[in-house]
């Protein structure tokens, strides 16, 4: 009987009897490149989670003498989904393509309670709440200093995350009003009197025309009646 089990195993192929010591693990495969993108979005984001999907069974690699390289297909590696070249430096090289989801998340503002249109913001009214980033395409707000004063353009529900075009602020320049031109040169500080051509709110930029030189210059609104223009 010893003799038959012994004439089995020496007619087996000998890949068949090996093929679990050379074989390159697919799971070992999946946590590098897993760890390779983890330590590239380190360097800049604190909370997220990467994802890399089974590769095919069907795949029989050599075992790897060397460690993988993992290298992103593009230059810059941005959340959402990538493919990255595994390849295999050691003594029997080879190279696959594998595809991962990265997803990023951090604390944004939204809204603790449903507005309608045209409510103007207070501290109040938002809170930062985590959110996926690659789910708003429209942006979003991380600085509630950044939307308190401002109104809501439409009606928007309790947990809305708000996002630049959902807001508007007041028009603190009307087209053809008198405005104050202020402008820097050095440690000089210059003040004229002017026309607004546009309106404009605050941080907007506009164009006005400076009553004495009757000069047109673009300038940033910086209160009621005030616009700033670089010398």
């Amino acid at each position: 009987m010893r003799r038959v089990l012994l004439g089995l195993l020496l007619s087996l192929p000998l890949t068949t009897l090996s093929a679990a010591v050379e074989r390159q693990s697919l799971a070992a495969v999946r946590q590098a490149v897993a760890a390779q993108l983890a330590s590239i979005f380190r360097r800049q984001w604190q909370d997220f989670d990467v994802q890399v999907p089974p590769l095919d069974p069907r795949l029989q690699l050599p075992a790897c003498s060397a460690p993988l390289r993992i290298e992103p297909l593009r230059g810059e590696v941005k959340p959402g989904s990538l493919s990255v070249r595994v390849h295999c430096p050691g003594d029997r090289q080879w190279s696959i393509y594998a595809k991962a989801v990265v997803r990023v998340y951090q604390p944004v503002i939204t809204l603790r309670q449903g507005l309608p249109k045209g409510t103007r913001l207070t501290a109040a009214m938002v809170a930062l709440q985590r959110q996926e980033l690659g789910r708003l395409r429209q942006g979003y707000f991380t600085d509630p200093s950044r939307v308190i004063g401002l109104r809501l353009r439409r009606s928007l529900p309790a947990g809305a995350v708000l996002q630049p075009g959902m807001l508007v602020a007041d028009t603190l320049v009307h087209r053809g009003q008198a405005v104050t031109i202020q402008a820097s040169l050095g440690t000089l500080e210059v003040s004229m009197e002017g026309h607004a051509l546009m309106d404009g709110a605050r941080g907007e930029r506009i164009r006005v025309r400076n009553d004495r030189s009757r000069q047109v210059v673009e300038g940033v609104v910086q209160g009621p009646g005030e616009v700033r223009v670089q010398l």
